[in-house]
């Protein structure tokens, strides 16, 4: 579990630290009179639907098919694009901050329900298309831990995680609000220890996979 709160903490200071850095080659390109890189730092939160749970992998005993239910996920990240000197069409994008999800799947009327929150990491490709349209395109990554809740055993949390990858188109309202629209596709787990019921453990990792979609607001600095 430590590793798990550990790259949480990574995470969030590789985030803040990307900014920082980008913030100081700003200042330092304007203080010597040359061409300014492009300023975009921006405070998003996205809101959208995951995949469910469709599978559990029972230690000893095989594979269990589920009935996957869409989950859902907040995402507050501090993300900054870059385009360069010249402020070209082209630049890069990255990011990170937090996220908060739930999720949940069936099986024979037993349900089973995530309850995650950890760090998240972001970056790829950023093109401007016209003055206020931007389109973004890359991988991301999030590691924290889950609550799990399952009928007939006692709740109980462990490491959890996601990776995918997402596009997404964002318009500017003005120079400080922008409107965005993500859609990608990720795969999760989540390991978690029960009681046997024989004075024993066994472990579960369950699992999914499937399409993202999610509504942006981020706030320009």
């Amino acid at each position: 579990m430590q590793r798990y709160i550990k790259g949480i903490v990574v995470v969030v200071a590789m985030a803040c630290g990307m900014s920082a850095i980008g913030a100081e080659g700003d200042a330092a390109i304007g203080a010597a009179g040359e061409a300014k890189v492009s300023k975009d730092f921006s405070l998003r939160i996205a809101g959208g639907s995951v995949p469910g749970i469709d599978e559990a992998d029972v230690d000893g005993f095989g594979t269990v098919s589920l009935d996957d239910k869409t989950g859902g996920r907040l995402e507050i990240l501090a993300v900054k694009r870059f385009f360069g000197k010249s402020d070209s069409t082209v630049g890069g994008v990255f990011g990170g901050g937090i996220f908060f999800s739930g999720q949940s799947g069936e099986a024979g009327g037993d349900e089973v329900k995530l309850s995650a929150f950890g760090g998240m990491i972001q970056g790829g490709v950023a093109i401007k298309l016209g003055h206020n349209w931007v389109v973004e395109f890359g991988p991301y990554l999030g590691l924290g831990v889950a609550e799990t809740e399952l009928t007939g055993f006692e709740d109980g949390t462990g490491p959890y995680g996601f990776l995918g990858v997402k596009a997404g188109v964002f318009v500017g309202l003005g120079d400080r609000v922008e409107l965005g629209l993500e859609l990608g596709y990720e795969g999760f787990s989540q390991e978690q220890e029960f009681d046997d019921g024989f004075g024993g453990t066994v472990d579960v990792t369950f699992s999914g996979s499937g399409p993202r979609l999610a509504a942006v607001l981020a706030f320009k600095f």
